[in-house]
């Protein structure tokens, strides 16, 4: 009568502990997931404050140094100078637009995250 006492128990035994494992890999990649969206955060936010830095200092520089062709060639060109420097700029908005998709397409998210859940489905799967 004891050994059916104990298998019951021992079976329950186990499914607790089971439950217990699988509680703490959750934990464990929850506490990741937020680790990593914090330096996510972190990132983005360096990178939008350096970003705004460099639109303003390249749009200083760049309506000065416009303004000092135009000066300089207002004799040569007339208005067409102006026509083919919006021209110009036009291009350059149109590959640096292209180039900020192309990055944002290819911008990892939470690899570590995800990296350690296909460790884990590999792991439950190969058992």
């Amino acid at each position: 009568m004891e050994e059916k006492e104990q298998n019951p128990s021992g079976l329950l035994g186990n499914l607790r502990r089971v439950r217990t494992v699988i509680l703490a890999i959750v934990h464990n990649r929850l506490e990741l997931l937020v680790v990593e969206l914090q330096e996510e955060r972190n990132r983005l936010f360096q990178a939008l404050l350096l970003l705004a830095v460099i639109v303003a200092f390249g749009f200083f520089t760049l309506v000065l140094a416009v303004a000092v062709i135009i000066i300089l060639t207002w004799r040569i060109f007339d208005v067409w100078g102006l026509v083919v420097m919006c021209g110009l700029f036009l291009v350059g908005t149109l590959v640096l637009c292209w180039r900020l998709v192309v990055r944002l397409r290819n911008w990892p998210l939470l690899p570590g995250t995800l990296a350690e859940l296909k460790k884990d489905r590999e792991c439950l799967d190969d058992k």
